[in-house]
């Protein structure tokens, strides 16, 4: 991306404001004034791609500005998911498509619209998508160590497209039943329908396999390895299987047995129906262990940027189940467990404060808090229900 940028920024008006908007956003933390630059600029930037005519070809510079616009939006404005520009994006990359630019730079551009597309998919509804649809592509043979990771999406292309999906099944499914007092024989009938899409992406999650490092080309960046980019992939698919199993317990029910990391991916036979504080343990479980394989990436790894997401995805779940007759948690084993996670979490997020744009990192930071006030007050919540109810929604990538 960075030699797509140094390449085009001076011969294209959209990206050059949106690179100064980039620019003067960053630097806003030191010098508050720059603030009102990195808003103008981003302004400017937006009429640039608003006043391109629709007779005008797609290039690759536009639809890049035109990308990074709607990834820093949140970065003046934390709450903004800038939508529009998703949706003008996707109706370029079909422009692109059409004019038969080459497979790799149709391939990087595709990749970053199903990386945004999962960030805003648990919180905005289809509609908000346009008429973005998720695509499995076949992987054509390439030799060993051929295959370019992703800026965003590193070697995670599948895991992502599946995630994009279940947040788009979980917000429809959880808006319809927020407006219901009375059930209806067609309010039955998104929920089965819900259920039977929860339970083929759930087997499409259990069934993935990671691609092979050996196919994939070396980073050239010694603080990002490889490694990195496979722990993420499989935390991405740990954070899909907990998003179903905490709104579709039906799910777990079907495959429970007592916590076991071995046999996650591999569902059997329930050995019994468990009980609501054997649902969350299992879940609390689940979360912990999906912390334990970003705590094996290292700090200083640049899939840093990608964390967040799965933070927050995770977060509701880190309960405690174990509390005294004055409802502060009991000193075991199961408290001691949760009360790491959760400090972990809070330490990296408030040390990412420092690297990423501050006031988004605050809302995320803002939005942990509340979930964590209210799971400590007893209620059953769910990340993205918050998300939604104390307006916290930002780009969690």
């Amino acid at each position: 991306m960075r030699v797509l940028v140094e390449s085009m920024w001076q011969s294209c008006g959209a990206l050059h404001h949106t690179i100064q908007s980039m620019a003067a956003a960053c630097l806003a933390r030191d010098f508050p004034y720059l603030a009102a630059v990195a808003y103008r600029e981003h302004v400017q930037a937006i009429d640039y791609v608003k006043s391109r005519s629709s007779d005008t070809p797609c290039d690759e510079a536009t639809l890049l500005a035109c990308m990074l616009l709607g990834h820093t939006a949140s970065w003046l404005n934390p709450q903004n998911l800038a939508t529009d520009m998703f949706r003008e994006s996707c109706e370029l990359l079909k422009d692109m498509a059409a004019r038969r630019y080459s497979e790799d730079s149709h391939s990087f551009f595709s990749n970053t619209v199903d990386y945004w597309a999962m960030l805003l998919a648990f919180l905005t509804g289809r509609d908000e998508l346009g008429d973005y649809q998720t695509h499995a592509t076949a992987r054509p043979p390439r030799p060993p160590g051929a295959l370019d990771p992703h800026p965003y999406s590193g070697i995670s292309r599948e895991t992502v497209q599946l995630l994009t999906e279940i947040g788009l099944v979980i917000f429809a499914y959880r808006k319809h039943m927020a407006n219901i007092t009375f059930m209806a024989e067609s309010d039955v009938e998104v929920f089965k329908s819900a259920l039977r899409q929860a339970r083929y992406l759930e087997m499409r999650l259990t069934e993935h396999r990671t691609l092979d490092l050996s196919q994939v080309k070396e980073l050239g960046d010694r603080r990002t390895t490889l490694d990195h980019l496979q722990l993420i992939d499989e935390a991405y698919r740990c954070t899909g299987l907990l998003q179903l199993y905490r709104v579709f317990p039906d799910l777990l029910r079907l495959r429970y047995a007592p916590w076991s990391k071995e046999n996650l991916l591999l569902p059997g036979p329930a050995v019994k129906t468990p009980t609501a504080e054997e649902r969350q343990e299992w879940l609390t479980k689940l979360a912990v262990h999906t912390l334990d394989i970003l705590r094996d990436i290292p700090f200083e790894s640049h899939t840093r940027s990608v964390q967040p997401f799965i933070m927050v995805a995770l977060s509701g779940e880190l309960k405690y189940t174990d509390l005294g007759p004055d409802g502060t948690p009991v000193a075991c084993p199961a408290s001691i467990e949760v009360m790491t996670a959760r400090k972990f979490i809070y330490s990296r997020l408030v040390a990412y404060s420092h690297i990423f744009p501050i006031r988004k990192t605050q809302v995320i930071l803002e939005l942990i808090t509340h979930i964590w006030s209210q799971a400590d007050a007893g209620h059953d919540v769910y990340w993205a229900d918050v998300a939604h109810g104390r307006n916290l929604g930002t780009m969690m990538g």
